[in-house]
């Protein structure tokens, strides 16, 4: 049930293969350029798709988030220049794999979250692999989190996290080229520290009977919708399908690390103390049973007027 995992970094935040470095306008090409298309599982350190001049715009960044929503492709790069002073700290991070150059104003890759010069920046982006569309965050002053991030599972997740791993999942990939780009500003949303405690505390009591007969699916659905009703429901799927389920001898969150109520899906860190068991047809499971110090975000969202759990990640 818990469970693309998060990398959060209060400077420089980075999903998958994302990589830092900034470039500037005279990296860009203005003439037809082929290149093959990256198929390793990691992103090079320096691009191998031209950046054409076409395929580049410019945005304003400052202390306030900004998202652009776009599509990236492999063998095709697009680009965004904006104007920054020594010293600022670019921050960013995005939800799926794709592969992110920043230069500087001097046309230096840069590996920081610190901008070295004042001057114009340019950020190339290519997918790792095919296309990818994507939300990216970005933001010269601290990053308001306005798109959830990837959710995988680790190795130090809770058994819940992965009960639901061998069910079955398809991915579906867009080979269609587009360099078409939403910009959006995070506002304030009205959830407040406090009722999003009580959310995700109400959904550590409703545990016991999501997990565990009567598999409460209307609870899920009053607490949770979008990709953690869509998890917690698998992992109840397979909770049945091998006839199991949890016992809970503790459920608590002991430290609230950190609240932003910025976007339209604002976000809660705590701290979690599980003693859980997984009972089957011959017992109690040991090795996928046991008590659990974890740290993990929640994101929330409006439904209806009210605020539910969205997804879910360990931090």
């Amino acid at each position: 049930m818990f469970k693309k995992t998060i990398f959060y970094v209060t400077l420089l935040t980075i999903y998958g293969c994302d990589s830092l470095g900034s470039l500037s306008s005279s990296v860009i090409s203005n003439s037809p350029t082929s290149s093959t298309a990256n198929t390793s599982s990691e992103c090079p350190e320096q691009p191998k798709v031209t950046l054409k001049a076409n395929d580049v715009k410019e945005i304003t960044l400052n202390e306030q988030t900004v998202t652009i929503s776009a599509q990236a492709s492999a063998n095709k790069a697009i680009g965004y220049t904006f104007i920054a002073n020594s010293g600022d700290k670019l921050n960013y991070q995005t939800n799926e794999n794709l592969c992110i150059w920043v230069y500087s104003p001097d046309n230096q890759i840069i590996t920081g979250s610190t901008l070295p010069k004042e001057g114009k920046y340019t950020m190339q982006i290519t997918a790792l692999q095919g296309s990818k569309t994507f939300d990216l965050d970005m933001s010269l002053g601290e990053l308001q989190v306005s798109t959830p991030p990837p959710v995988t599972p680790t190795n130090n997740d809770t058994p819940e996290d992965t009960s639901s791993d061998n069910s079955n999942n398809s991915n579906t990939t867009n080979t269609t080229n587009t360099t078409n780009t939403t910009i959006t500003t995070s506002s304030v949303s009205d959830l407040t520290q406090e009722e999003a405690l009580s959310l995700v505390a109400r959904w550590y009591e409703a545990k016991p009977r999501i997990f565990a007969p009567p598999f409460d699916r209307s609870l899920l659905g009053q607490l949770s919708t979008g990709k953690m009703y869509q998890d917690v429901n698998g992992s109840i799927e397979w909770l049945q399908k091998y006839n199991r389920y949890y016992t809970y001898n503790r459920s608590e969150i002991t430290n609230v690390i950190d609240f932003s109520n910025y976007g339209s899906n604002p976000y809660i860190k705590v701290r979690v103390v599980e003693e859980l068991y997984l009972h089957g047809e011959k017992g109690i499971d040991r090795k996928a049973s046991g008590r659990y110090q974890l740290n993990y975000i929640y994101f929330f969202t409006k439904e209806n007027g009210d605020w539910k759990l969205y997804s879910k990640a360990k931090i």
